[in-house]
């Protein structure tokens, strides 16, 4: 379809319901397609609870701050929601104004307290899912007939190329994760492969972005470098690193990820090391990006083969920022979600 029928095709107003304005999804899967969407037609209002939903504020609360959206939503041709409205719960789902579309980049079902009996009485409630992986779409597949894999995407106009991967190999060679500090516990899992690859490389540094420090208990804490996570160093703070990793257990959770810490990564030039677990199995078959690893001696050897071949960094980060380019852009995304948006409101 070219940019004449695009500008020929009527307004939908689409009513958007965020989990906060720090949340990821609501950044990622929300709010940065809105300016693209607006191009095509397709008008967004963000409402967003008084209350962030990932904070630790009673259940109560939170639906308290959802009641203003069911008002406010009604001139609206869509609505478009953030996963289920609270954490664990079925709340006024059913009270949307349809067409309604739920968006889910998380196995949601296996939220405490009630999530394996909420979520599909919400999914049944629904004209449409939007989810971020193929193991969500099984999923959500039982309880909705009209379900899209539509992955997380990268601006990649924001996510630029590192700067150092033209010329020589940095002194440092940095270890860098970045994500929620309640995921430390999968840092945690290749504690003893990092600690033992920091003593035979010291000229080495593990460089963690979050919003607070990992309280290693083998790695010394001058090894690791803090930075804390803003959205003004969340592109920078990767730029300066030289592997983006992503340990994963593997269960139902993990499996439900979309590999977004994983995109970022590659979105600035870097290579990965990462767990062979869900989605990032499908992204790790795109292109020659990086390592898929699983036991201790395999993370071990990926960092220590990175660390000796600057070239082989290069050629991974080079071929990585070009899948995400090719497969996971914002502007490729967007044009997508405009289609499904309009769909499901019948225009």
């Amino acid at each position: 379809m070219n940019s004449n029928d695009n500008d020929r095709r009527p307004l939908i107003k689409v009513a958007a319901l965020t989990g906060g304005w720090d949340e990821p999804g609501s950044r990622f899967r929300f709010r940065q397609y809105f300016p693209g969407l607006a191009g095509r037609g397709v008008i967004v209002r963000e409402h967003v609870p008084f209350f962030e939903k990932s904070c630790g504020l009673p259940s109560a609360f939170k639906i308290y701050a959802r009641i203003p959206a069911l008002f406010r939503t009604r001139d609206a041709d869509i609505v478009w929601v953030s996963r289920e409205l609270v954490k664990g719960y079925e709340t006024f789902e059913r009270l949307l104004k349809r067409p309604r579309v739920m968006d889910v980049d998380d196995a949601i079902w296996l939220s405490l307290p009630f999530g394996r009996i909420a979520v599909p009485h919400i999914a049944r409630a629904m004209d449409a899912v939007v989810v971020g992986n193929n193991y969500l779409a099984d999923y959500f597949n039982r309880y909705c007939r009209t379900v899209h894999v539509v992955p997380t995407a990268i601006d990649v106009a924001r996510y630029t190329l590192r700067p150092n991967i033209e010329g020589k190999p940095p002194q440092k060679f940095i270890i860098g994760w970045t994500g929620l500090a309640c995921n430390y516990k999968y840092l945690s899992l290749i504690e003893q492969p990092l600690k033992r690859f920091l003593q035979d490389h010291p000229d080495a540094e593990l460089r963690l972005v979050a919003q607070r420090p990992w309280e290693s208990r083998a790695i010394a804490p001058e090894r690791i470098r803090f930075v804390p996570w803003s959205k003004e160093v969340e592109v920078t703070a990767l730029q300066e690193m030289s592997v983006g990793i992503m340990p994963l257990s593997d269960d139902k959770w993990t499996r439900g990820k979309c590999s977004f810490k994983m995109l970022q990564y590659m979105a600035v030039g870097l290579p990965v090391v990462v767990s062979r677990v869900g989605m990032n199995n499908e992204v790790l078959a795109k292109g020659q990006i990086g390592f898929g690893v699983i036991s201790a001696d395999e993370w071990y050897y990926a960092l220590d083969t990175l660390y000796r071949d600057w070239s082989l960094q290069v050629k991974l980060g080079r071929a990585g920022r070009e899948v995400v380019k090719q497969s996971y852009s914002v502007a490729t995304i967007t044009d997508e979600l405009a289609n499904i948006l309009r769909n499901a409101a019948g225009a």
